[in-house]
């Protein structure tokens, strides 16, 4: 992570995208993962959260390509629901119901459809670990605006979503992280519906 957050730096004047300058094994790997995201059916998992205030949370991630929800049963019952260049939170403990952009939120990074990492997006960091590859992400004329890393397994170039760190223009930290994942999982789409509010 640090190394991609000196690489944010480093772009912060740079409005070229994607991965051009990237080392030939590293640009494959940015197609396998563009492939591989593209082509998710549906995808379901257990998810625990850190941040970005320093708290964790849990619940039930679900995410097609352009879309993203979470249904958080710890510490309380809320639903997030991101797609479509927008994010809204409903807490149902509180009542309140949060809109947000994805334009300037590191999440909108992983839901445009089709996913490219080129254009207006800028590969930072490309990284390989014993059965995991990592790819971080930000946008090519504003880096400072949040940077997204997505996590996954590896194994016989059988790519598998893990997780996701991120920070925001705020420097506001969020880890997801993915367990009991399940792949090809029909999805309704009114599932992606945002919660009324």
């Amino acid at each position: 992570m640090k190394r991609a957050l000196l690489a944010l730096l480093l772009l912060s004047g740079c409005a070229t995208g994607g991965y051009g300058h990237l080392p030939a094994v590293e640009q494959n790997d940015v197609h396998r993962i563009e492939a591989y995201l593209n082509g998710l059916q549906g995808l379901q998992a257990a998810f625990l959260q850190q941040g970005p205030d320093a708290g964790e949370s849990a619940g039930r991630f679900s995410y097609i390509p352009g879309h993203l929800r979470l249904d958080y049963v710890a510490p309380h019952p809320m639903e997030l629901v991101a797609g479509d260049g927008h994010l809204v939170l409903d807490d149902r403990a509180t009542g309140a119901v949060t809109h947000l952009s994805l334009r300037h939120n590191p999440l909108g990074l992983l839901l445009k459809y089709p996913i490219r990492f080129d254009g207006d997006v800028q590969v930072t960091d490309v990284r390989h670990g014993d059965g995991s590859l990592q790819i971080s992400v930000a946008q090519a004329d504003n880096p400072s605006q949040g940077l997204l890393t997505i996590q996954f397994s590896d194994v016989k170039g059988q790519l598998g979503l893990i997780g996701l760190q991120g920070v925001d223009a705020r420097q506001h930290h969020f880890g997801v992280e993915l367990s009991a994942v399940q792949q090809g999982v029909a999805i309704t789409p009114s599932v992606f519906t945002p919660p009324a509010g």
